[in-house]
């Protein structure tokens, strides 16, 4: 792993990207020793409207905690897709979801599409989509381990078996599907 990592889970209301950037971050702090914030930025009305998470993970000190020079995007709508296509840099990778997202050629980034909510349907739940693409991340940067995510799974869904099983499956869809790179 690099030594600072610039994230952003970015799309709509309702598709688990808080939740997402929490994992990653609890993933960070509690199993591998590093630092890690995350902030989030919606709309007002709960579902439907520009959703981002920025997670910074870092083997240093973090003095601010909003992304300035990212690493990865995700991009699950096409409103957070037009946000940032254009405005990366050429070392950051863009996924996203090929089945909702209509992308542009000649972007500066390495860009990359998933069927990820169709993954997620597959899995039995359109929600599992923020997993199968943590999955993804984690495959795609090495910013943390597998184990680390797992483990927070874990610890999030002990009491829900089922659950946590779901979203096993979904997590590891999502490196299976990376592993087609």
């Amino acid at each position: 792993m690099k030594s600072r990592y610039e994230i952003i889970l970015s799309g709509v209301g309702g598709q688990g990207l808080v939740v997402g950037g929490t994992i990653l971050g609890e993933a960070a702090t509690m199993f591998e020793n590093l630092n890690s914030t995350l902030t989030t930025s919606y709309g007002v009305e709960t579902r439907g409207t520009f959703t981002k998470s920025d997670v910074i993970i870092s083997k240093d000190e973090i003095f601010f905690p909003e992304v300035v020079e990212e690493d990865f995007v995700l991009a699950l709508a096409q409103v957070s897709y037009d946000k940032y296509a254009k405005l990366i840099n050429e070392n950051c990778i863009l996924v996203y979801d090929c089945n909702s997202i209509d992308p542009v050629d000649h972007l500066k980034a390495r860009q990359y599409g998933f069927p990820i909510t169709d993954a997620a349907r597959e899995i039995g739940n359109i929600a599992t989509a923020n997993i199968i693409s943590l999955g993804l991340i984690v495959k795609m940067t090495g910013v943390v381990s597998v184990e680390s995510v797992t483990n927070v799974l874990k610890e999030q869904f002990s009491k829900k078996p089922k659950i946590y099983e779901m979203n096993l499956n979904a997590f590891n869809k999502g490196l299976e599907m990376a592993e087609q790179l």
